[in-house]
This record gives C-alpha cells, sequence and structure tokens, in this order.
C-alpha cells in the first residue's frame, strides 16, 4: 500500500484550507513539488518514520511526492517549518480532518533542527491558525506516553489528555484547550493572506 493510500484510509470529510502563517523564525505553508528532495531527506530517519504509523521504513522520493500529493484532495494537508534565514526545510506538521467534529494533528523536526524549539514554534502556530479558522472543531493529537518529548510539547502547548486511548497501538488521545495554551505574544507573529493549502502544489 503507497504512502498515498495510507494516509487516506478511512477519511471522507469536507476539504481543509490554511493560511500562510510567519512566525519569529519560521515561514510556514504548504509543501510544494519543488520541496521533494527536502522532504525525503528531511523524513527519511529511523527517528522519524519509527513514530510515525504511516510513514514507510525507508522513506523514498516516491513516497515523499505522494506526502505532497496527499493535499490534492483536501482532507490531509502537510506544511513545511522553513527556517526564514537560511530557507532550509527544519519540520513537517501535519492536519487531518478526522471527523466533522475534529481535525488530528502531527508533526515531526528533522534531526539537526532538534532541541531548538522549532516544533513548538511550528506546531503552536498551526494550532492557533486552525483554531481562529476551525473554532467548531476539536483540535486533538495522538501521542505515546512514553515518548516523553513530545507529550511534554504538546502539553506545553496546550493539549491534555483526555484518559481515551488513540486510534493507534499505544497511542494516548489529546485535546487542545485555549485555556491552558501559552499565554501572552501569539506564537503566530503574522498570518499572511490566506492560501488554500488543499491545492495540489501544497500538502501533518
Amino acid at each position: 500500500m503507497g504512502i498515498l493510500s495510507r494516509i487516506l484510509r478511512g477519511t471522507r470529510w469536507e476539504r481543509l484550507a490554511l493560511p500562510v502563517i510567519e512566525t519569529e523564525r519560521l515561514a510556514i505553508a504548504p509543501l510544494h513539488p519543488d520541496m521533494v528532495e527536502e522532504v525525503r531527506g528531511l523524513t527519511d530517519d529511523p527517528a522519524i518514520t519509527n513514530s510515525v504509523d504511516f510513514l514507510p521504513e525507508h522513506f523514498s522520493l516516491a513516497d515523499a511526492r505522494g506526502l505532497i500529493r496527499a493535499a490534492a484532495t483536501g482532507r490531509d494537508v502537510f506544511l513545511g517549518l522553513v527556517e526564514r534565514e537560511d530557507r532550509s526545510l527544519v519540520g513537517i506538521v501535519g492536519a487531518h480532518l478526522r471527523a466533522l467534529e475534529a481535525i488530528e494533528i502531527g508533526y515531526w523536526v528533522g534531526g539537526a533542527a532538534r532541541g531548538r524549539g522549532y516544533g513548538a514554534e511550528g506546531v503552536g502556530a498551526v494550532v492557533r491558525a486552525l483554531a481562529e479558522a476551525y473554532p467548531r472543531r476539536a483540535i486533538v493529537a495522538e501521542c505515546r506516553p512514553e515518548n516523553v518529548a513530545s507529550w511534554q510539547l504538546l502539553h506545553k502547548l496546550g493539549f491534555r489528555p483526555t484518559g481515551d486511548g488513540g486510534k493507534r497501538p499505544g497511542r494516548q488521545l489529546m485535546v487542545w484547550d485555549i485555556r491552558d495554551a501559552p499565554q501572552g505574544r501569539s506564537t503566530a507573529s503574522s498570518i499572511a493572506t490566506s492560501r488554500a493549502a488543499a491545492r495540489p502544489d501544497g500538502a501533518l
């Protein structure tokens, strides 16, 4: 089963669109075909492919193209976290329509960029954009409690465990609550003019 088929399995909902987001260090926008080499290079890492259930063990150029094409469905949108200073791809955030009431987020950060706060900055900005664009939907994530780094990051951003198991083995369902989100200046320093992430040239 190809990566696109794995992503799309069981999803039949309306189309998802997100604005382009800029934070202090990042430009966050849909992945596009010109980024296929960067997407493969970032993602073909056992630390990532062993943690994200729909990624194959060896992430190829064909897999990267499938990930980018997923946005054409409008149900699974993958956004690149691009360092504004050197234009390097440091991470990927996905937003997924799981039901009429929920949007699931997921993310991964490249090895060289880990430990520098890009995950919190990028995921936080995307979550706030989703909350603004889809105020009636719950924003959820699944995480293994033993994945301490991700669990703590999600908790820091305002996600709380529901007490329910996730769809994936060993994972717990977490839901975002704006009351628990960091206060003060918004994670996103600016949100540019909306550009639909559901376009074929854009794409956890």
